[in-house]
């Protein structure tokens, strides 16, 4: 059973007279009885009396959502629970259509420690009636916003502009030759070199001449706890928050029901924890000594020229421990109207003064395609 029985309402269809009392089966202002569509609410949490109750022809006990109001399956007129006959009509109960309502209407409230209650789901309030349809609604949506309008000037600055970039970057072919050549090459030499030279590990290669236990690093190790205290929260109750939830019963009352709901608060204390505390200890490892043999650039010896007939240079002579394995070289062929082109040598060993090519390009001087005569 309920904790409390809360008065309802509701309107009257006929007359448009609104806030009657639920336990009220007729209008007051018209005389229509209630119908198939009237739904009760709560204008405020206000407890409905035992003798109320029984004025109305029923009881807290039958207030509790089972004892609901039927409508009439002929003439849709809604009735007592206790009614066997339809009070308008005469129809029997046992042929009626359905019971009040199919939903159970539920109205959150809460209460604080301090007592005050508010409502949690209050009804939306009434929007009023717009002119013109909202920017969320569907009507809004097809209506397009009016074009911004640009200015003239602004138009003309566009098109002198895309007429500068097309007559800056349009493409023109002109016709260059061959009228020279540069060459460069360089030869380095490598001399293998001893060193001595001192690690943890022994390179591959490498003649160990010596190994001692030499310091290598501090490592920190356990040495004891000590007790330290750490502030830590927790969650503690501290009071209980009563909400309310009313049913609609179906007979012009509501059913209020009360929910004890706790409230925690955060509790700081503190916890005594075990810390560990280091000290720092000296590591030692085995370092070797050892002799390794690389190799070494000692000198570049460089060739060039501005004909077509290159060579290395050999103004040096190797000795036993030297090499010339590194070799670098760069082929450039210079046009008349451009810069130099450096190309590879297969290319450039083929091209031979005087021969041409077409160059096409634009006036801001980049370079699109290049084709032999």
């Amino acid at each position: 059973m309920a904790d409390r029985v809360i008065r309802g309402y509701w309107d009257c269809p006929q007359c448009g007279t609104t806030g009657i009392d639920g336990l009220v089966d007729v209008c007051p202002n018209c005389g229509a009885g209630k119908d198939k569509n009237v739904r009760y609410y709560m204008k405020a949490v206000e407890e409905v009396t035992e003798e109320e109750l029984q004025a109305a022809g029923t009881s807290k006990a039958e207030s509790d959502g089972s004892h609901r109001e039927w409508i009439c399956a002929y003439c849709g007129n809604l009735n007592n629970y206790a009614d066997e006959v339809c009070v308008h009509c005469g129809a029997n109960k046992e042929e009626k259509e359905q019971d009040y309502g199919g939903d159970t209407q539920k109205i959150q409230y809460r209460k604080d420690k301090y007592g005050n209650v508010t409502q949690e789901n209050r009804p939306a309030e009434p929007q009023p009636l717009q002119s013109q349809p909202s920017q969320d609604s569907p009507a809004a949506a097809q209506i397009p916003a009016a074009p911004r309008k640009s200015s003239p000037f602004s138009k003309i600055l566009l098109l002198v502009a895309a007429l500068a970039a097309l007559f800056l970057l349009w493409p023109h072919t002109e016709s260059e030759a061959i009228t020279g050549f540069e060459w460069y090459r360089q030869v380095t030499v490598e001399e293998l070199q001893t060193f001595s030279e001192s690690g943890w590990s022994l390179p591959y290669g490498a003649r160990q001449t010596d190994a001692r236990r030499e310091f290598y690093t501090y490592q920190q190790v356990l040495d004891h706890y000590e007790t330290v205290y750490e502030t830590r929260t927790r969650q503690v109750l501290d009071h209980y928050e009563t909400s309310y939830t009313y049913t609609d019963n179906g007979n012009g009352t509501f059913s209020e029901h009360a929910i004890e709901t706790p409230v925690y608060r955060t509790e700081t204390y503190r916890e005594p924890v075990q810390s560990p505390v280091y000290r720092t200890v000296p590591v030692y490892q085995t370092k070797y000594y050892y002799e390794v043999d690389r190799w070494v650039e000692i000198q570049d010896y460089e060739t060039s020229g501005n004909d077509h007939e290159p060579y290395w240079s050999e103004a040096y002579t190797l000795t036993s421990n030297q090499r010339d394995t590194q070799r670098a070289e760069q082929y450039y062929t210079i046009y008349s109207g451009t810069d130099r082109q450096r190309v590879s040598y297969d290319k450039w060993a083929d091209q031979e003064i005087g021969d041409g090519v077409y160059v096409t390009k634009c006036r801001l001087g980049i370079e699109y395609s290049r084709k032999e005569k």
